[in-house]
């Protein structure tokens, strides 16, 4: 039952930001902190941002319902939406300022990061969201 969920709720994020993304390019490049200079990256933006999102959620959703679909739709979250995280994860950590200082008897720990709660936010659900699945294909292995 928690795999069918996994995969149908997903499916329905992705499907559901990837619809609005393809209406209003506009909205998600704003979140993201891109600016679309030409039509052509107004068209870029709909494709990846919309259209390839819709297909993958359409696909989890079919994934979550369809017979033997189950755990090759777990294996696509946990690989796409897994290395969509490294990906993220390795630029966001590798700007991570964090500096130390001792000063009497307290210690000072200063972090800071330029990036936004758009990216951290992301950042933080594609994880989740692949442990999750990963967790579901070890559990539906054992069935």
């Amino acid at each position: 039952m928690f795999p069918r969920l996994l995969l149908g709720l997903a499916g329905l994020i992705f499907l559901g930001y990837g619809i609005f993304c393809w209406i209003d390019p506009e909205q998600p490049a704003k979140l993201a902190g891109l600016f679309i200079a030409t039509h052509n990256g107004y068209a870029e933006i709909a494709a990846m941002y919309g259209g390839l999102q819709a297909s993958f959620g359409a696909i989890l959703i079919a994934s979550a319902f369809l017979k033997g679909y189950l755990r090759p739709g777990l294996w696509l979250l946990v690989i796409c939406i897994g290395t969509l995280a490294i990906a993220r994860g390795s630029v966001a950590f590798s700007n991570f300022d964090s500096s130390f200082r001792v000063e009497g008897s307290s210690l000072g720990i200063a972090m800071s990061s330029g990036f936004t709660a758009y990216t951290w936010g992301a950042l933080a659900f594609e994880s989740l969201l692949a442990l999750l699945a990963l967790y579901a294909l070890i559990k539906t292995r054992k069935q």
